[in-house]
């Protein structure tokens, strides 16, 4: 037994596959534990326990039989992914600032002109004059389909012979 495994209090049952360990939340926060446990869960299931205010104790179970090298295996495995998701814990803090301006900036360039803010004069009159130019062709349209005579027959004379039977 190794200082590891005796410090984290590491308990092994080959009979039920189960390894159990405790983990300490100064150095593993609970938001970190649960990452871990997450990308671990497909492999083993997963139990937590915090018996004390500075310990979380883990137990996995595998879901086929397991030999002790096995299960310090996996228990080796999880304390990698506790790691893991310290280390991407710590990066994100990091980069908070960072993450924030890029997707602020992503969010600022989708959102359409007229609701970034005070836009340059010519800008809005090019905006008003687009609208206007908008306006008189459905005006143009409108007065089109007025004109439009529709008096040259019913759906079902079909002047222009678009019904055909399917073969």
């Amino acid at each position: 037994m190794n200082n590891f495994e005796k410090s984290s209090k590491t308990r092994i049952n080959t009979k039920d596959s189960e390894i159990v360990f405790s983990v300490h939340p100064k150095i593993y926060p609970k938001e970190v534990l649960l990452k871990a446990c997450y990308i671990i869960v497909d492999k083993v299931y997963v139990y937590i326990d915090a018996p004390k205010k500075d310990e979380f104790t883990v137990l996995l179970k595998t879901k086929t039989r397991s030999t002790k090298k096995q299960l310090e295996a996996l228990r080796n495995e999880f304390l990698n992914e506790l790691l893991n998701a310290s280390v991407r814990k710590e990066i994100a803090q990091k980069n908070k600032t960072i993450i924030e301006y890029i997707v602020g900036g992503a969010i600022n360039a989708a959102l359409p002109s007229s609701s970034k803010g005070p836009q340059e004069p010519s800008r809005a009159n090019s905006d008003e004059d687009d609208i206007k130019k908008i306006e008189q062709e459905i005006e143009a349209l409108k007065k089109e389909l007025e004109q439009e005579d529709f008096s040259a027959g019913t759906y079902e004379e079909d002047p222009l012979n678009i019904k055909r039977p399917l073969q």
